[in-house]
């Protein structure tokens, strides 16, 4: 019997060396982008290694990309100016937090509904501190270091909805092994009826070169990590192993990877949906006692719009929660949705994000809703 079962596993080892059901190059370990770091940490790059944030847009860098430029001013914020550290005289202020759906993505400067809103709005600046990648919890880190001295008289919290997926997330290619921001970042764990900050462990981005000092540094707490995802292990050279780890990794994800009819992180008792609700909401608390008036911009993706949803949307519930909390919030999901209905999908998306298109109808829409949700704090518009 063992001799047989030796036999089989021989066959079974050649036949996979010549025809494997997983393609070589989607197999474990994936490669590790050790030229990105790099050029992360020689400042090559237009997001740049923070060691409070994890990340955020490189000062006084300009980028194009596929015929957008991208300019972050010596403030770090999307902008084609500075701002002073107090507004001027007759002049008000509101700050914008957020991933890239705040940031803009894929439209020019001049088309970002932050941007937008700056022109529509009289007497009034928009402070665009949106970056690529974050979730809330870097958003919320991001206001009170770099925010709060900025004296707004409001502050948007940019929430696109897959956002919830990196609350648990420590560094970002666990999510997504080709994402080129190859860098750590803080994050908050639950503490009782509270949060705890587990900060950023790195403090240099050369730090992040050796996947296997990564992986034990930073796998834990990080729900997408997958042990092996960029290490050899002792039996990797055994094609029938690193089949078999593969497949694992790939069952592994399901469990968590939003689905047409599931979104897992959105089950109310998970961590990813208690940890998020808490920022939010806690976000919210601290820009009230700091004499501003919190709005939480919901921004939907190509995923909420093409769906045909039966009843409620996943985050149904998370924004009840923050509305039982006193968190005001402007969802753009019907307006994007009536867009999509009447034009079609692909003129309201860029690519990913919106498009300038669609980011002109954030800015109107906002324009008829912001000032009443912000009057006790600024000026109407």
């Amino acid at each position: 019997m063992v001799c047989s079962i030796a036999v089989a596993i021989i066959f079974a080892e050649i036949g996979l060396r010549v025809w494997s059901p997983i393609p070589t190059d989607q197999l474990l370990p994936f490669p590790y982008n050790t030229e990105r770091i790099r050029r992360i940490a020689d400042g090559n790059v237009s997001l740049g290694f923070d060691p409070d944030l994890g990340w955020r847009p490189t000062p006084d860098r300009v980028r194009r990309d596929d015929g957008v430029i991208y300019r972050n001013n010596h403030q770090g914020l999307r902008a084609d100016r500075e701002y002073d550290q107090t507004p001027p005289l007759g002049v008000q202020r509101i700050a914008a937090f957020g991933d890239s759906f705040t940031y803009c993505a894929e439209v020019t400067q001049d088309d970002c509904w932050v941007a937008g809103l700056e022109r529509a709005w009289a007497h009034t600046e928009f402070l665009n501190f949106g970056v690529p990648g974050y979730g809330p919890d870097q958003a919320w880190l991001r206001y009170q270091r770099d925010g709060r001295p900025l004296q707004p008289c409001a502050v948007l919290i940019g929430y696109y909805v897959e956002d919830i997926d990196r609350v648990v997330n420590r560094f970002r290619p666990f999510i997504d092994p080709a994402d080129s921001v190859v860098m750590s970042k803080p994050r908050f764990l639950l503490d009782g009826d509270g949060l705890k900050l587990l900060p950023n462990p790195t403090t240099d981005p050369m730090q992040l070169g050796d996947p296997r000092r990564v992986e034990q540094l930073l796998g834990d707490h990080d729900t997408w990590y997958f042990p092996g995802t960029f290490t050899e292990g002792p039996l990797d050279d055994v094609s029938l192993f690193r089949l078999a780890k593969t497949a694992a990794y790939r069952q592994s994800r399901a469990a968590l990877v939003r689905t047409i009819d599931r979104y897992p992180f959105y089950e109310q008792q998970g961590e990813a949906y208690q940890v998020t609700g808490r920022v939010l909401i806690e976000f919210a608390e601290q820009v009230r006692s700091d004499g501003a008036t919190p709005v939480l911009v919901v921004f939907p993706g190509k995923r909420d719009l093409l769906t045909n949803q039966e009843g409620q949307p996943p985050y149904a519930p998370l924004l009840a929660w923050l509305g039982k909390a006193g968190v005001a919030t402007i969802d753009l999901t019907d307006v994007m949705a009536e867009e999509v209905e009447r034009r079609g999908i692909d003129q309201v998306f860029a690519v990913t994000h919106y498009s300038s298109l669609a980011d002109r109808v954030v800015v109107e829409h906002l324009m008829r809703a912001l000032p009443s949700v912000v009057s006790t704090t600024c000026s109407p518009g």
